[in-house]
């Protein structure tokens, strides 16, 4: 009976497969052929639904008692397995011809496609018949389940293979929609058929609800949990709570200590181990070690943890603690360093320009010396400080915890000032002073240049000491010459306004900023008055000869005479003043047309050249006899008097400066005296200038007649 009923819900179900496949077949055949075909399994398709039908019905009437009798069945599987093969056998041969039904509706179904007036009607019929079958497999199917499952600790019971087979095909059946089904979603997706895939859904929303579950649960776990690769201070936080890290944390203060570097005391070498303070020197504890590890953990995102795992960042946090520690102790312990007594202590000592080095032919400077003398106040603070931020080294020099000296090698001041100095000291004067070479250099300036406060002073008095100096040794104003006549006769003649005179004031002002300025130079001093020529015979070979005791005169030019005269000198027998003075003369000046003036006189001359005040040279057109010794009671007021045309070509030969030698021989070199003219004593007398009233002739109030 049992393999009966199993026939019967294959037959069944090959109608539906073969109604179903009439719409996913498409063999190649002829339409005459396929209008056959269809009109056939019509007919069988009516007939089939009501055989269907009566199926259903008696299937609803006893679903419990079938169930019974498949639990009976089971049990007597293992006798009957023998007829159970037999029976597979002949389910094989029957499930055969299924199949070849299945493809003939399949053909059938192209049949419908092309022609699918005329088959509609019968489709539509067969929709409904397919629905209702579609129930009653559903039924069916629930059965073949409870037998799959009861047969499956049976390895022979055939009868249960049998089930298994005929059960996979009705699953195959009914795993595919219904023609009217299919026919209504291939409406509603434009043709095309789907699949609902509805146990997939399930497993992938089951497994997203396990992951999603996952993800929350372990993202609450780090809330109050660090993230792995998390560190505080050097201490690993992975998967460790906040009060777990804290206790970690406060417990490496037992290993702290700070360790204080800085000159030595003895040597002042830098980085030196002054001192270590530990904790437990000065009671040091951590503070706030909660709050802290708290806000880090506050700014650990929670939902974040897939990507620390993924990424597996290190993230490294610096919690900046508080401390608490006695600043009492912490002070008795820096005190008891013995760098940090104060008679260990050396002050700094300022920088300074040191003194004139032959080795750098100048200055240079000395630097300052930084001492080991520590600002004890500052010190403390600042190791307070490094044990606030839990610094484990400090170097008290950095901090500049040590006293400064006031003055540094490299103050602006101090490099200004050896610079001027050194400046000064680079000056170099080569000067030509009077033929004579002297060189002012370093050498002489290293003792005119001291250092005072700082600062470089030149002695401006040594400086014109210098000038002074070589103006009284290179000077020919003034001084005794030695002057050879043309008779051959070396006399030593004074000079009182004649040879080199150095101006003083004015080459020590100019000296000075020379030096101020460094200056690289080759010079002369500053004359007041010159020579005709440089060195101690200073005339040169181009002057005026006056020999006083044969009242003749000369005219050297380059060494050659040029010009003699006789002239009438001053009286040597009247008062002093009318003497004509002997000496080594410059010309002050020359001029012509010139009126001599006295305070009861006025004398007119066409040459006036004087050379020594009041005394000088000029025509004498009221004298007709000139030499001799006419001067001796008949001479001039002190003037040179000469006859015209002698003053005349003197004039064209002197200028400003030349050099003009009167003397008087003390022993006549020529043993007969010279005798002038004899004149009768009326003669004499009026060949003598006009009366003077000074006894000398003056050139005060003189005017030039242009």
């Amino acid at each position: 009976m049992e393999a009966e009923q199993t026939k019967e819900i294959i037959t069944k179900e090959e109608i539906r497969g073969e109604q179903t496949d009439v719409d996913k077949t498409n063999s190649p055949i002829s339409s005459e052929e396929n209008k056959n075909i269809t009109d056939m399994k019509m007919k069988e398709t009516v007939q089939k639904p009501e055989e269907a039908e009566q199926g259903q019905g008696e299937a609803k009437e006893k679903p419990g008692a079938e169930a019974g009798e498949a639990k009976e069945r089971l049990k007597e599987a293992k006798l009957e397995s023998k007829e159970a093969e037999e029976d597979t056998e002949e389910s094989g041969t029957e499930a055969k011809e299924a199949e070849e039904k299945l493809k003939e509706a399949g053909q059938e179904s192209k049949e419908a496609k092309e022609k699918p007036e005329e088959a509609e009607s019968g489709t539509k019929g067969v929709k409904q018949k397919a629905k209702q079958k579609k129930k009653k497999a559903k039924e069916v199917k629930e059965k073949t389940k409870n037998i799959r499952q009861e047969g499956e600790d049976s390895k022979v019971n055939s009868e249960s293979r049998l089930t298994e087979k005929q059960t996979t095909k009705i699953q195959n059946v009914l795993n595919e929609e219904s023609p009217g089904e299919e026919s209504e979603l291939m409406e509603e997706t434009g043709g095309k058929k789907r699949r609902t895939g509805k146990p997939a859904l399930i497993v992938l929303l089951t497994a997203a609800c396990l992951l999603a579950a996952a993800y929350v649960g372990i993202a609450f776990f780090y809330r109050t949990h660090f993230f792995p690769n998390t560190s505080i201070n050097g201490v690993v936080c992975g998967n460790l709570d906040a009060a777990s890290v804290v206790r970690l944390i406060d417990a490496q203060i037992l290993d702290y200590s700070l360790a204080v570097t800085g000159r030595d005391h003895a040597t002042g070498e830098s980085g030196a181990l002054l001192g270590t303070i530990r904790a437990e020197d000065i009671a040091l504890t951590y503070a706030d070690t909660a709050s802290g590890v708290g806000d880090v953990l506050k700014e650990q995102n929670p939902f974040t943890w897939p990507m620390v795992y993924l990424g597996k960042k290190q993230e490294s946090y610096s919690l900046v603690q508080g401390v608490a520690f006695s600043e009492e102790k912490l002070k008795e312990t820096v005190e008891a360093w013995e760098a940090c007594q104060e008679k260990n202590m050396t002050p700094p000592k300022d920088a300074y320009i040191g003194s004139y080095s032959d080795a750098k032919n100048g200055y240079e400077i000395v630097y300052e010396e930084p001492g080991t003398e520590l600002d004890m106040e500052k010190t403390i603070q600042c190791v307070a400080d490094k044990l606030n931020t839990h610094e484990i080294t400090v170097d008290l020099e950095e901090m500049l915890c040590y006293t400064e000296a006031n003055v540094r090698g490299t103050d602006k001041k101090l490099t200004d000032a050896v610079e001027k100095a050194n400046t000064w000291l680079s000056t170099r004067v080569l000067y030509d002073w009077n033929g004579n070479e002297v060189l002012l250099d370093g050498e002489i300036l290293r003792d005119w240049i001291t250092i005072e406060e700082g600062e470089p002073r030149l002695d401006e008095e040594a400086v014109a000491g210098f000038v002074k100096k070589q103006a009284k040794e290179f000077d020919t104003y003034g001084k005794r010459k030695k002057f050879t006549t043309s008779l051959g006769i070396e006399l030593s003649l004074k000079s009182p306004n004649y040879g080199w005179k150095t101006d003083v004031e004015a080459e020590t002002q100019e000296l000075l900023q020379l030096i101020y300025q460094g200056s690289d130079v080759k010079k002369e001093p500053r004359y007041s008055a010159k020579g005709q020529d440089k060195g101690v015979n200073d005339i040169g070979d181009s002057y005026i000869e006056a020999d006083l005791t044969h009242q003749h005169l000369y005219v050297y030019q380059d060494g050659a005479v040029v010009l003699e005269t006789d002239f009438v000198s001053g009286k040597m027998n009247s008062t002093p003043g009318c003497v004509t003075p002997e000496g080594i003369f410059g010309l002050s000046y020359k001029t012509t047309n010139a009126v001599l003036r006295g305070a009861d006189y006025e004398t007119p001359v066409n040459y006036w050249m004087p050379f020594f005040g009041n005394y000088g040279m000029h025509d004498a057109t009221w004298r007709v006899n000139f030499g001799g010794t006419i001067y001796i009671e008949h001479g001039s007021h002190g003037c040179i008097n000469l006859p015209l045309s002698a003053a005349s070509q003197i004039y064209e030969y002197v200028f400003k400066g030349s050099p003009v030698v009167c003397y008087y021989y003390e022993v006549d070199p020529l043993s007969v005296p010279v005798e002038g003219p004899a004149l009768t004593e009326e003669e004499l007398l009026s060949q003598e200038e006009p009366t003077l009233s000074n006894s000398a002739e003056q050139d005060q109030g003189q005017t030039q007649d242009q």
